[in-house]
């Protein structure tokens, strides 16, 4: 990372330096979501080592499976196939919102048309401040 992305990040755009670095990892072969997790983990660390990366970053009863910087959240969500997955991440995105941090929701593996619709629907319909803070990428 260089320079200005650095400061890009602690500075201006947090979100948009995530979503680059999201751009530009290339997580191997990983057959669970947690090995999605350490893979793009091991990715920030050597990107971005002087910025602080909590895993499963948790406040009350919620947990994040990132946190960057203190400022962004990452939920990661392998193969979004089954309504359950979809309204457990709804459930999660709500608990979320609760916490003055920019989310972004990265969604690996298969993901079913109509919940990743559903989901996009829900994050810009959304009564909540959700919308104006939730970030939904699919790699």
């Amino acid at each position: 990372m260089t320079t200005l992305d650095k400061i890009r990040f602690n500075l201006w755009d947090s979100v948009g330096t995530v979503i680059t670095l999201i751009n530009r990892w290339s997580p191997g072969k990983c057959n669970t979501e947690k090995d999605y997790e350490q893979s793009f983990l091991r990715f920030l660390n050597k990107e971005i080592p002087e910025i602080k990366i909590t895993p499963q970053f948790a406040l009350g009863r919620a947990k994040a499976d990132l946190l960057i910087g203190n400022k962004i959240i990452v939920e990661i969500k392998k193969d979004l196939m089954t309504t359950s997955k979809y309204n457990r991440l709804i459930g999660q995105l709500i608990r979320y919102n609760e916490w003055d941090r920019q989310v972004i929701v990265l969604l690996v593996g298969k993901t079913a048309p109509d919940l990743k619709l559903d989901l996009e629907k829900f994050r810009i319909n959304s009564s909540f401040i959700i919308s104006k803070k939730c970030t939904l990428i699919e790699k």
